[in-house]
């Protein structure tokens, strides 16, 4: 699903502009991916998992477009890619539609922007008029600013998977299942 664009100031008067990212967006989506990966353990994968073609990034983000039931969101600062939010249906069978899955992550150099909350905001706002009445998603237990943006967003803690994440020095984090019910 495509969100229309939408263009905010920020508290530190940087423009920031709100669209979903295309098949044109491949490049920076991959480069995004990569750096994001690199500067946090907080990610899913490492910078090297990031692996796909540009073609098949191309056809993945068109893919989204076309999907009623997927969204994304970049949030572009000052030209360049600063965060992006997606929400993915937790499984497309009946007894799940209502349940939608969030992932986000914003660039170091744009912490503390309030463009966390911004993008959370939109996907909360935009998820029931896709039909969700619920939103989960996972957070690693260490990462208490996440923890607190989500908490303040209304998700509470619904379960803690032990040792969910094996960071490549060896030690696990555990994940807090987080979830929120939609109005």
């Amino acid at each position: 699903m495509e969100f229309l664009k939408k263009e905010i100031i920020l508290a530190n008067g940087k423009n920031c502009v709100l669209q979903s990212p295309g098949p044109k967006d491949a490049q920076k989506m991959m480069d995004y991916l990569k750096q994001t990966a690199a500067e946090t353990h907080f990610m899913l994968r490492l910078p090297e998992e990031v692996t796909m073609t540009v073609e098949a990034e191309e056809k993945y983000l068109k893919s989204a477009l076309e999907d009623p039931l997927s969204l994304m969101i970049n949030a572009v600062v000052d030209g360049k890619l600063a965060g992006n939010v997606g929400l993915s249906p937790i499984a497309p069978r009946q007894k799940t539609r209502h349940r939608v899955s969030v992932g986000i992550a914003v660039r170091k150099e744009y912490w503390g922007m309030g463009l966390g909350r911004l993008l959370m905001q939109e996907a909360i706002g935009s998820a029931p008029a896709m039909g969700y009445t619920q939103m989960e998603l996972g957070v690693y237990s260490d990462n208490e600013r996440a923890i607190r943006l989500y908490e303040t967003l209304g998700f509470e803690r619904w379960g803690v998977l032990r040792c969910a994440f094996r960071l490549p020095d060896g030690t696990y984090r555990d994940e807090i299942q987080m979830g929120l019910f939609l109005k």
